[in-house]
């Protein structure tokens, strides 16, 4: 060495180099969970983000538990209900620990419970020997240790304040146990985390809202151009009688002397009793469905029957029966006898000469059907008979003193009950059959 020449000397603690090596790869995993985690507006894909960078640079397992509510974009509230695990990553698929999809309630003792009760993060550097992480579940706790997993960090997934869940890290033989200074890097991770799955969860509450509304937006509008439609016809079929009615009026007005009062009176009587009719039916439209809970009870329905058409007078046809008895379903009986004469009604405006109504299990529900030999209805009009005010163009339609809404108020009834209405064909194959059916009793 010349005198002119110089040498520098570093000297440094031992383990330097180590510890900024580990330095460099806790900043890397930063950066890495900084621009992985949170790539989507889904809390369960956020979730699964979080492990899939921490496994395994960080740890060999990772999970993440969050409460149901989280989940469907509710606030958290208490974690009493328990967390559900929502993300699982690990060096091993054959773990011991709890599988997705569990529900777990963590006891106080145990790292987690200690996490979500304290909001801090835990260590457990020996799991062999936690007997507060065994009370847990102490079969999977032995299965767990003899797998290899020895230490524990867990993590209170909090944001805005507020606790969403807790995150456990796991590491088993090959890396060391955790340390006090991994605590800090874990709570850095799922510090992220946390704002990407609140953020994720309000997304989701505002998507589920927005997705409400307009649902509610269109149900309206159609409820809507519904009560248009039937405004609409209302107003035409109260306006036919009304105009006929004034027409006899005004004529027997304009000649007093060639009028027969007999007459008027009959067919102004007539014109009357079919605006009392239209208007009788529209307010029991208008009441369907307003019953309160308690006004359901048990109907037999075999001796609902019986008496509906033993009541009847006039009509053209016999009613045949054929009745099961014991077949109950809870109902508003004045309204379910409103269907049955409603449908007799129709029956026997269109049969040829027999009219049967039959009542009968039919699995789980109770069936009344009432059955004619008319002309039957056509399979393109079966649905469009139930609205108000159907007039078809088959000699079935014909009015022979129907108001245009027996079917409609029959079906809104059946509706109303949980129940259906539908036509079909007569089991003889000539004429029809309406079956009603609604949810069968089995406590009567």
């Amino acid at each position: 060495m010349t005198g002119t020449e110089e040498w520098l000397l570093a000297v440094s603690e031992p383990g330097i180099g180590r510890l900024a090596l580990r330095a460099r790869e806790r900043l890397s995993l930063l950066c890495d969970a900084g621009s992985r985690v949170g790539a989507t507006l889904e809390v369960t894909r956020t979730a699964e983000e979080l492990t899939q960078v921490a496994v395994p640079r960080f740890a060999d397992y990772v999970a993440v538990d969050l409460t149901d509510r989280v989940l469907r974009g509710d606030e958290p509230g208490s974690m009493d209900a328990g967390v559900r695990r929502v993300a699982f990553a690990g060096i091993r698929e054959e773990a011991a620990l709890y599988p997705l999809g569990a529900l777990i309630h963590p006891l106080p003792s145990t790292p987690q419970g200690r996490s979500l009760a304290t909001e801090e993060p835990v260590l457990g550097s020996v799991l062999s020997t936690s007997f507060g992480w065994l009370a847990q579940d102490p079969e999977r706790g032995r299965r767990i240790c003899e797998q290899g997993i020895h230490s524990l960090i867990t993590v209170p997934m909090r944001a805005r304040g507020v606790t969403l869940g807790v995150v456990s890290f796991y590491r088993a033989m090959g890396k060391d146990a955790f340390e006090e200074d991994d605590l800090a890097l874990a709570e850095e991770l799922v510090g992220r985390a946390a704002v990407c799955v609140d953020n994720a969860r309000r997304y989701t509450r505002e998507h589920a809202i927005s997705a409400e509304l307009e649902r509610v937006t269109a149900s309206l509008q159609r409820a809507l151009d519904r009560q248009r439609r039937f405004t609409t016809d209302a107003s035409h079929e109260l306006r036919t009688p009304l105009a006929g009615l004034r027409a006899k009026l005004e004529e027997a007005q304009l000649h007093p002397g060639e009028t027969d009062l007999a007459d008027l009176v009959k067919h102004t009587l007539g014109d009357v009793d079919r605006l009392q009719a239209i208007v009788s039916d529209l307010l029991f439209l208008a009441r369907i469905g307003a019953a309160p809970p308690a006004a359901l009870e048990p109907v037999d329905l075999a001796v609902l029957a019986k008496a509906g058409t033993a009541r009847r007078t006039g009509d053209p046809h016999p009613v045949r029966l054929e009745l099961t008895a014991g077949v109950t379903t809870d109902a508003v009986p004045e309204q379910i006898r409103r269907v049955l004469d409603n449908l007799l009604n129709n029956a026997q405006r269109h049969a040829v000469g027999d009219v049967a109504v039959t009542v009968r299990r039919a699995g789980d529900m109770a069936e009344l059907s009432v059955t004619d030999d008319g002309p039957g209805v056509p399979p393109a009009e079966r649905e469009h008979i139930f609205q108000h005010f159907t007039r078809l163009d088959t000699a079935r339609s014909r009015d022979r003193g129907g108001t245009g809404l027996g079917l409609a108020i029959a079906r809104d009834i059946a509706h109303a009950h949980h129940g259906t209405l539908h036509a079909e064909d007569a089991p003889s194959g000539g004429g029809a059959r309406f079956v009603l059916r609604l949810p069968l009793n089995t406590q009567a």
